[in-house]
């Protein structure tokens, strides 16, 4: 047996049967929500001209992209092999347990920062 879809678009706004070159898709974004519509060519064009006086005085907003996972290490600890030698000494001879190769808990370079203020 034989099937056959037929897509048929129409007019979000006012109910038109629109062709597959007849539609433009609008996408917008209002109160933190993003919209499509499927609009005729003729209400495409109302709809950008009902909401240019609110373009031109608008701020364009780029959208952040969102972050890819969580990260523990801080840049210093990837930045300044250094600077991690003289944390574990630190930590060792304050009577923190701190291993010889790895990363760094938070808890230790705060404590290390907040006695060692100028060592950033």
């Amino acid at each position: 047996m034989a099937r056959r879809e037929i897509t048929q678009f129409f007019d979000d706004l006012d109910g038109t049967a629109l062709s597959s070159d007849e539609v433009n898709v609008v996408e917008f974004s209002y109160a933190g929500s993003d919209y499509t519509l499927d609009l005729s060519e003729e209400n495409a064009l109302k709809f950008a001209s009902d909401l240019e006086p609110y373009l031109k005085v608008a701020t364009k907003v780029t959208k952040q992209r969102a972050p890819r996972g969580r990260s523990t290490s801080t840049g210093a600890q990837k930045s300044d092999p250094g600077r991690n030698r003289r944390i574990r000494e630190w930590a060792r001879n304050n009577g923190h347990n701190v291993s010889a190769r790895g990363q760094i808990s938070h808890e230790i370079i705060a404590a290390y920062e907040e006695a060692n203020p100028t060592d950033r």
